[in-house]
């Protein structure tokens, strides 16, 4: 048999089997979006993909594979990509739980300091004994690929396809120079954004502490978490809403609001005409930031202005003016 025919009966081998990998890789990817959403992480994507029949030629090619259906870990991938560099632990630590994982692959163990590229973390998993009969049946010992990478880790790897650099060596001198320095600048923005994102944290952690000193809590500038936290802390029962404060935020007038004391006292005023309001309109106070602003609306002329209010909350403003205290 030649080289060619022995490469095309391999193909056809794994187009017989490639169904299986077709069931094994969404099956991988919906165990793991359901393990993340109860350990409270949520990746900006999680993806699946078989392997085509030409990219599964064209590796058992460029690898010389003697037996590719069992040297091919990756005929099933799923790709995890996180914002942030402590969020990959996570996710290894629920990937080790969810599935029986075979190998830990890291890829920039690879790389010395002058190295092209820049890589995250993979897993070739099983689903194993754990999941059996059923849905599940063929499929329990077949090797699938978990990518786990962030957000620039993956823009990475995005861009260096394109350029159909595979290795370093096949990449032309003149142009390795500025691809490690692109990797060296994602490396370190990766890091910024890492601090940053500690840094915040400790910041709500300390808006948090504060909250039971009730003059140092207001005593608080007005930015997007002290005002999540203000609209917790004086509606307890009720949640905040994101895309609401960052509405209320955009449309206040933050010289006239240089803390939360301010705010605080605006929804004071406005109490007994917002409470009017909501008994009669019971839909549109779902959270602690739907009080925050209507308040500003009774008592705000300028912030009424501004906000996008309903006719119907307008119309409110006049009815219920008389019980805003002075």
């Amino acid at each position: 048999m030649s080289e060619t025919d022995d490469v095309g009966a391999r193909r056809d081998e794994y187009a017989r089997i490639r169904p299986l990998y077709e069931k094994l890789a969404p099956e991988i990817r919906d165990i793991l979006t359901a393990k993340l959403a109860a350990a409270g992480l949520a990746p900006v994507s999680l993806s699946h993909r078989t392997k085509t029949l030409d990219s599964f030629e064209t590796k058992i090619g460029r690898k010389g594979y003697t037996s590719p259906l069992s040297q091919t870990t990756d005929l099933a991938g799923v790709r995890v990509v996180c914002a942030y560099e402590a969020e990959l632990a996570k996710v290894a630590e629920i990937i080790g739980a969810a599935f029986d994982v075979r190998e830990r692959i890291d890829k920039a163990l690879d790389l010395g300091a002058d190295r092209m590229g820049y890589n995250g973390k993979a897993y070739v998993v099983r689903l194993g004994a754990g999941y059996a009969g059923g849905r599940y049946d063929g499929i329990t010992d077949l090797d699938c690929e978990i990518q786990v990478r962030t957000v620039l880790q993956d823009a990475w790897a995005l861009i260096a396809h394109q350029l159909v650099y595979k290795n370093e060596g096949s990449t032309p001198e003149r142009l390795r120079r500025d691809l490690n320095n692109v990797a060296s600048l994602l490396e370190i923005a990766q890091a910024v954004f890492d601090s940053v994102r500690e840094k915040r944290e400790a910041y709500v952690s300390e808006i948090r502490q504060k909250e039971n000193d009730r003059p140092a809590f207001l005593a608080q500038p007005l930015d997007f978490d002290t005002v999540m936290a203000y609209a917790r802390w004086k509606f307890p029962q009720l949640d905040a809403s994101e895309r609401l404060t960052q509405m209320l935020l955009r449309d206040i007038d933050v010289k006239h609001y240089p803390t939360l004391r301010e705010l605080n006292a605006v929804v004071d005023r406005a109490s007994l005409a917002v409470d009017a309001y909501r008994n009669e309109n019971p839909e549109w106070f779902k959270t602690g930031t739907d009080f925050l602003t209507k308040s500003l609306g009774f008592v705000d002329q300028k912030f009424r202005a501004k906000h996008g209010f309903a006719a119907r909350t307008r119309a409110a403003f006049d009815r219920f003016q008389s019980l805003v205290a002075k």
